[in-house]
């Protein structure tokens, strides 16, 4: 998939200047961030850069087993000509449309060369154990790069992987959810800044394309999601008014203090899956204010399969 950058978006090529790609010609300039801007739509929330494989079994992309290894490597671009030395982050975190306290698990440094021939470079891969007792079914995994000499323009600090090069997000959730009937979900928005704003966060049907990409790497038939069978609601608010999950609402609109997060409740139901079908709901949170409206920053994607719980645990050794 290709985007080409704008002409006068130029990179000043005398630094290093790290990405992490989302797209074959993923550069991170200012026309490509936030994500949100990209056509064809990219999926903010299952970076390809990010590769994430069961040490001992497969299971489809973006799912996992707890208390099983992980082998998670992360392929970074250094657009700048001189090479770096680069340091590379990975971080969990609550599933979130924003990240205020991401927890890090995994590090690792090596150079990276500048415009190299080959692409970019991949780092070698780092085992991770996600436990059932601290990790949660649905949580993000965050990978983020930073190098010595520093970049000229080393972009926003906000750890947001919707419109900062150097963070991306891989999506994870436990292989043994099922998308039969009705399902309820968990997450944060979060103000990944320093100062207070206004977000908007919005459910969504994974468009088609997307939603046909996905299906090449979840190894399973894609089923859309219509707009009555998810809600979104504030977690506080359904706790206060005993709300029904049957409200259809999709929106909520937050005032957010720097650094501060509120839980939000995605609730699906009468979902249909047969075995091997799958189907997903994106969630993304956008700016309010004149300033920066409309602004996406951060994401997350609920992909629900069809197959059994005991076929979900079956495992290739």
């Amino acid at each position: 998939m290709d985007h080409d950058p704008a002409p006068d978006d130029a990179i000043d090529t005398s630094h290093p200047w790290l990405v992490i790609p989302y797209f074959t010609g993923d550069e991170g300039r200012a026309s490509q961030r936030p994500l949100s801007k990209i056509t064809p739509p990219v999926i903010s929330w299952l970076c390809p850069s990010i590769h994430v494989q069961g040490l001992h079994y497969a299971t489809p992309a973006g799912t996992y087993l707890p208390d099983e290894p992980l082998e998670i490597s992360v392929k970074v671009d250094n657009r700048g000509v001189p090479n770096a030395y680069v340091k590379l982050r990975i971080y969990w975190s609550d599933p979130a449309t924003g990240f205020a306290n991401p927890q890090l698990i995994l590090s690792d440094s090596q150079p990276v060369a500048g415009r190299s021939v080959l692409g970019p470079t991949a780092f070698p891969p780092m085992v991770w154990t996600p436990e059932h007792v601290s990790i949660p079914a649905h949580f993000c995994l965050l990978a983020h790069v930073s190098c010595t000499p520093q970049e000229l323009d080393p972009g926003p600090s906000a750890s947001a992987p919707m419109s900062n090069r150097h963070w991306a997000q891989y999506n994870l959730q436990s292989a043994v959810l099922n998308g039969a009937g009705s399902n309820t979900f968990v997450f944060w928005a979060g103000n990944p800044g320093l100062e207070a704003g206004a977000y908007t966060v919005t459910a969504q049907a994974l468009a088609e394309p997307a939603l046909q990409r996905l299906a090449r790497t979840a190894r399973a038939e894609p089923v859309a999601v219509r707009s009555q069978q998810f809600a979104l609601h504030r977690a506080l608010d359904a706790r206060a008014s005993g709300r029904s999950s049957k409200s259809h609402e999709a929106s909520v609109v937050l005032e957010l203090r720097g650094g501060e997060r509120q839980a939000l409740v995605l609730s699906t139901q009468d979902l249909q899956l047969g075995p091997q079908q799958f189907t997903a709901v994106e969630v993304l949170q956008t700016r309010v204010g004149q300033e920066h409206e409309g602004d996406a920053t951060g994401s997350l994607g609920v992909v629900l399969f069809g197959y059994a719980e005991q076929g979900c645990q079956k495992r290739r050794r």
